[in-house]
C-alpha cells in the first residue's frame, strides 16, 4: 500500500495494490465534527472546585487547631500533617485513573472518592474526642487525600469528553475551578472565625471555628455525590471508540516524553505552592504576633488574592488566543 499526502485536503490519499483509492483521516479531523457536552463539563469543573476546597480549607486554621488539641505538636509535625493529604492523593490518583480507564466511567470513582473524603472530614471535626489527637489528625488527612485523589478521574474526563478545539478551554477551566477551590477554602475557614476557638457544645459535638467547616464539608461532599449520580451525564466525545479504531482513522502515538515533562512541571509548581501555604500561618504568627483568628483571616485573604490571579490566567488561556500559542 502506498500513501500520498495531499496538503490541500483534510484526508490522506491511500492507494492499495489494486490501485483503488482509500481515505485515512486523522483522529483530530474526525473529532472536530463532534460537540462537547458543556453541561456535564461544567458539572465536572464544579466538582474540581469542591476538591480544591477539601484540600485547602484547613491550611490556615490547622496550626492553631493542632496546638489547641495537642501541646506536644510542633511545626515539624504540622509539615507531616500537610504532606499526609498529598501522600494519600499520590497513592489514590493512579488508582482512580486506572479505575476510570478500565471502566470508561467517571461516576463511581468520583462518588466513592467523595464518600471517603466525607468520612475524613467528619473524623477531622471529631478530633477533640480523641486522645493523641495529632496522630488522628494525621490519619484524617491521609484519608482525605485518598478521597480527593478522584480529581484524577475528573481531569481525565475533561480531556476525553472534550473535542480537540475545546480541550484547552475545558482543561483550563477545570484547573481554574480547582484553583478557585484552593482560594475559597481558607476564605470559608476565615468566615467562621467569629465562632471563636471554643465555640459551644451541641451534644457531644464541639462547634467552633475549627470544627464547623469540617461538618459543613461533610454535607457538601454528600450533596456532590447526589449531583454526580442524578445529574452528571458522561459523554466521551473526545476519544475514538473501537469502531473508530477499525475504520480508516489514524490515531497518533502516545507522547511519553511530553507527558512526563508536564507531570514534572506540575509537581514543581505544587511543591512551591504547598511550601508557602504550610509556612504562612506559623510564620506570620511569629513575625506579627497575630492571634489565631487574625492569622487565619489575613493569610486566607492573601491566599485568595493569589488564587484569583491564577484563576484569571486559566480563564485567559481557555478563552483567548493565548491558549493556542
Amino acid at each position: 500500500m502506498t500513501r500520498v499526502s495531499i496538503a490541500s485536503r483534510s484526508a490522506t490519499q491511500v492507494f492499495d495494490d489494486n490501485g483503488n483509492e482509500k481515505h485515512e483521516f486523522s483522529a483530530s479531523e474526525v473529532l472536530d465534527h463532534m460537540e462537547t457536552d458543556w453541561r456535564s463539563m461544567w458539572i465536572s469543573i464544579f466538582l474540581q472546585f469542591i476538591v480544591g476546597v477539601q484540600v485547602s480549607v484547613y491550611y490556615m486554621s490547622m496550626w492553631p487547631y493542632l496546638q489547641k488539641l495537642d501541646k506536644t505538636a510542633d511545626v515539624d509535625f504540622l509539615g507531616w500533617i500537610i504532606a499526609s493529604c498529598n501522600i494519600g492523593s499520590t497513592i489514590s490518583n493512579p488508582l482512580y485513573g486506572y479505575w476510570n480507564q478500565r471502566t470508561m466511567s467517571v461516576k463511581m470513582p468520583v462518588i466513592i472518592g467523595f464518600l471517603i473524603a466525607a468520612v475524613a472530614q467528619m473524623w477531622y471535626g471529631l478530633l477533640s474526642l480523641f486522645s493523641d489527637a495529632k496522630w488522628f489528625m494525621l490519619a484524617a488527612r491521609v484519608v482525605t487525600g485518598l478521597g480527593v485523589g478522584n480529581i484524577a478521574a475528573l481531569r481525565i474526563y475533561a480531556a476525553t469528553a472534550s473535542t480537540p478545539k475545546d480541550r484547552m478551554k475545558a482543561i483550563s477551566y477545570g484547573t481554574g475551578g480547582y484553583v478557585l477551590g484552593i482560594s475559597f477554602g481558607p476564605v470559608l475557614s476565615a468566615f467562621f472565625t467569629p465562632l471563636g476557638e471554643n465555640g459551644w457544645k451541641l451534644g457531644f459535638l464541639q462547634i467552633s471555628m475549627f470544627t464547623v467547616v469540617a461538618f459543613l464539608m461533610t454535607i457538601v461532599l454528600l450533596a456532590a455525590c447526589v449531583i454526580v449520580h442524578f445529574f452528571f451525564n458522561e459523554n466521551y466525545v473526545g476519544i475514538i471508540d473501537e469502531n473508530g479504531k477499525e475504520s480508516n482513522v489514524v490515531i497518533p502515538k502516545y507522547d511519553l516524553i511530553g507527558a512526563l515533562t508536564c507531570i514534572y512541571l506540575f509537581m514543581t509548581v505544587n511543591i512551591i505552592a504547598t511550601n508557602i501555604e504550610v509556612m504562612s500561618t506559623p510564620l506570620t504568627t511569629a513575625l506579627y504576633d497575630w492571634k489565631d483568628s487574625q492569622s487565619i483571616l489575613y493569610n486566607g485573604i492573601a491566599l485568595c488574592c493569589s488564587c484569583v490571579v491564577s484563576v484569571a490566567l486559566n480563564i485567559i488561556l481557555g478563552s483567548t488566543r493565548f491558549g493556542k500559542l
